[in-house]
């Protein structure tokens, strides 16, 4: 079941337009990783999602209601972490989950079950104001997750913390969206944190979605892979005889030249037979190896100018 649907979205400030016809579902139990560069449009998008600005047209559903026209009821089934959570500092961790759990009718069991959930049992008594900035972030996340919403929108949940906290957030997350069978949207520019925790990415750049794609155990499901080849000899009899057998080779679709080496786009899960080809031609390799494959090779594929 899709618990987010979003249909041709378009939205502008004057005569630019930031948003140009984004399309896109996320169904129960998955996380969904909206992944391009600082400007691609990212925000925006979250800040319709969860209904701080209105698009211009397009429609957003959560959990088959219409954002637009039934917001109140649409907002029920989402919880967000956008940019730093808002947190009263002079309050215990538990009194601002407390505080929450009041407006929006937590049982006081749940509220428990929330603070196992994200690790904070050890210190949710101490003021907020002595918490670090990964256990704000975990406080931020069991806010979102009080009323076990459907959807969880979280925008860039992992700025600012050390390589320790990326790995508990993630964990917790993923948990959640096991767990409680919810949909995860996770908006990010940082390449390996949706390749280790997301199921499904979708690429944007300049306010238009170039592609969607699944990963898969931390691997993008794609058809290419890019190799690294070196050669022993710079004899012109090797280097003709190489260029040849590469160009012969059915799990071959490009090859290219840089500083010596050949630089190969192929079919995944190729490169032994690759390698098998040159050594029966008698090619004198020096190594071959995966340069890039995945996320990173689709990301400088599809999105022009970001990350490199």
């Amino acid at each position: 079941m899709n618990v987010l649907e979003v249909k041709d979205l378009r939205k502008g400030f004057g005569k630019r337009e930031i948003i140009k016809g984004i399309s896109f579902n996320v169904k129960e139990g998955e996380i969904f990783g909206f992944l391009g560069p600082n400007g691609a449009g990212k925000t925006t998008t979250i800040r319709m999602l969860v209904g701080l600005i209105k698009p211009n047209s397009g429609s957003i559903t959560i959990m088959g209601r219409n954002l637009n026209e039934n917001t109140q009821e649409a907002l029920k089934n989402v919880g967000a972490v956008v940019e730093n959570p808002e947190l009263y500092r002079y309050l215990s961790g538990r009194e601002n989950l407390m505080q929450i759990a009041r407006v929006r009718n937590v049982s006081k069991e749940e509220v428990e079950d929330t603070i196992k959930l994200v690790g904070l049992e050890n210190r949710i008594n101490d003021k907020v104001r002595k918490y670090s900035l990964g256990m704000k972030q975990r406080l931020g996340l069991a806010a979102a997750l009080l009323s076990s919403p459907k959807l969880l929108i979280l925008d860039e949940p992992t700025n600012g913390l050390d390589p320790t906290g990326i790995l508990d957030f993630r964990k917790i997350v993923k948990q959640a969206a096991n767990e409680r069978n919810m949909a995860v949207f996770v908006s990010s520019h940082i390449l390996s944190e949706v390749q280790q925790l997301c199921d499904t990415v979708a690429f944007i750049n300049n306010g238009v979605i170039k592609s969607v794609e699944s990963i898969k155990d931390g691997e993008m499901e794609t058809e290419f892979e890019i190799l690294s080849l070196s050669i022993n000899s710079n004899d012109e009899k090797q280097i003709q005889l190489v260029k040849e057998v590469l160009k012969s080779s059915p799990n071959i679709e490009k090859i290219d030249e840089e500083y010596g080496k050949y630089i190969i786009t192929a079919k995944v899960n190729t490169s032994s037979r690759i390698l098998k080809e040159l050594v029966l031609k008698d090619v004198e390799v020096k190594e071959l190896f995966i340069r890039q494959r995945g996320l990173e090779q689709r990301y400088m594929e599809l999105v022009e100018g970001g990350i490199r």
